[in-house]
C-alpha cells in the first residue's frame, strides 16, 4: 500500500462558498446591543489579542505573515472537535464581522468532513450570536459575511494537499488584482483586508498515512505540505494569516490527570509565571509541568516545526486556558488567557 500512495495523486477538493450550504429560512433578526465593558491592558493577557483578531502589528500574537497552530493537551478522549475549534472560530467569526462584503474570498477552510466546528450553521450561528463583548449580526448580514468564505471539505491527506494548491493558486490571482488595483487607483496596498486560510486536522490525516505506510513517511508528505504553508505565509505576508487548527493533541495519555485539580508543584499566578522544570524539547506548559513531554512523537515534532506561533488549550481547576507555548517570531512566548470559565 506505501507505494500506491502518492500526495498529489487524488482529486483536488472543490471549493464551496460556505452560505451555498445553508437552509433557506424565514428572515430573522437577533442582533445584541455593543458591550462596554473594556479591560484593562495587561501585557500577558491573551483576551485583548483574541478580542482585536488578525492583526498587522509584529506585536501582535494573532497577525499576517505567521502560521499560527492551535492544539489541545491530550488529557480526555472526549473532547470534542467543538472544544479546539471554537477559538480559531472566533477569530475568524470576528474578522468576517470586521469587513466590507466583496466578490473576493476573505477566507479559506480546508476540513474534514466529520469536522462541525467550521460547518456553515454552526458560522452562521456564531456570526449572528454575541460572544465575548462582540455584537451579533442580522442573518442577512451575516449570510453576506459567508459568501465571502469558501469551505474545501476533505476525506485524506492527499485531498488535502490539492486544496492547499488549490487555495495558492486563488491567493496568487487574488494579489494580482490587488496590485492592479492599487496602480489604477494609487491606493495604498495596506489598506485591503486580510485574508485568512484555516487548515483543520492535518495531524490526524497524517495518521491515516502512517497507518498505510510508516512513521517516517507520514512526517515526509507532512513536512512538504508545511513548507507549501510556509512558502504561502511569507509570499502573501502583507495580508495572508495562516491558521492550523490540530486534532490530535499534545502530550500522551494520562488517566491520572485531573481538570479540575491542578498538577503538584502547579499554581496558577495571575499576571505571573508558574514554576517549571525545562524540558527536552524546551517546549512545555506552564500549567501543567509534570508533563514529560508535549511531542512525543515523531509526528508531533514534524508539526510544531512548521509552526511559527503555537498555542495550547487545556483545562484548569475548571478553566479553559489558552496559552502560547511557542513564538520563533515574536515576543509572545508565555501569555495566556482565561477563555472560558465554569
Amino acid at each position: 500500500m506505501a507505494n500506491k500512495l502518492n500526495v498529489y495523486s487524488a482529486e483536488p477538493a472543490l471549493p464551496v462558498l460556505a452560505d451555498s450550504l445553508l437552509r433557506p429560512s424565514g428572515p430573522t433578526e437577533n442582533t445584541a446591543p455593543r458591550s462596554n465593558q473594556t479591560t484593562a491592558k495587561n501585557d500577558w493577557n491573551l483576551k485583548n489579542d483574541w478580542k482585536q483578531g488578525i492583526q498587522s502589528s509584529q506585536e501582535a500574537v494573532f497577525r499576517c505573515g505567521v502560521i499560527l497552530g492551535f492544539s489541545r493537551l491530550r488529557m480526555r478522549s472526549s473532547e470534542s472537535n467543538e472544544y479546539i475549534g471554537q477559538i480559531p472560530r472566533y477569530i475568524l467569526t470576528n474578522q468576517l464581522r470586521s469587513i466590507h462584503p466583496s466578490s473576493e474570498p476573505s477566507a479559506f477552510i480546508i476540513h474534514p468532513r466529520s469536522f462541525e466546528a467550521f460547518a456553515p450553521r454552526t458560522l452562521l450561528n456564531e456570526l449572528q450570536s454575541s460572544s465575548h463583548g462582540q455584537p451579533g449580526l442580522s442573518r442577512d448580514d451575516a449570510i453576506r459575511r459567508l459568501d465571502c468564505v469558501q469551505l474545501l471539505p476533505v476525506h485524506n491527506f492527499p485531498n488535502a494537499a490539492q486544496a492547499i494548491g488549490k487555495v495558492s493558486d486563488a491567493l496568487h490571482k487574488i494579489q494580482e488584482k490587488r496590485e492592479n488595483q492599487t496602480k489604477a487607483t494609487e491606493a495604498n496596498p495596506s489598506t485591503h483586508d486580510p485574508i485568512m486560510l484555516i487548515v483543520v486536522g492535518l495531524d490526524t490525516l497524517t495518521e491515516s498515512v502512517i497507518r498505510a505506510s510508516n512513521p517516517a513517511r507520514g512526517a515526509a508528505v507532512l513536512t512538504a505540505t508545511l513548507r507549501t504553508l510556509t512558502r504561502l505565509s511569507r509570499v502573501h505576508a502583507s495580508h495572508l494569516s495562516i491558521i492550523l487548527v490540530n486534532t490530535s493533541g499534545l502530550g500522551t495519555m494520562n488517566p491520572e490527570w485531573d481538570n479540575n485539580k491542578l498538577p503538584t508543584g502547579n499554581a496558577i499566578s495571575y499576571g505571573g509565571s508558574a514554576a517549571r522544570q525545562p524540558l527536552e524539547d524546551g517546549i512545555h506548559s506552564i500549567f501543567h509541568s509534570d508533563i514529560p513531554s508535549l511531542f512525543p512523537i515523531l509526528l508531533m515534532k514534524t508539526l510544531d516545526q512548521g509552526i511559527d506561533t503555537h498555542l495550547l488549550l487545556s483545562d484548569v481547576k475548571g478553566a479553559q486556558i489558552v496559552e502560547v507555548i511557542k513564538d520563533r517570531v515574536g515576543t509572545s512566548l508565555g501569555k495566556w488567557g482565561i477563555w472560558n470559565e465554569q
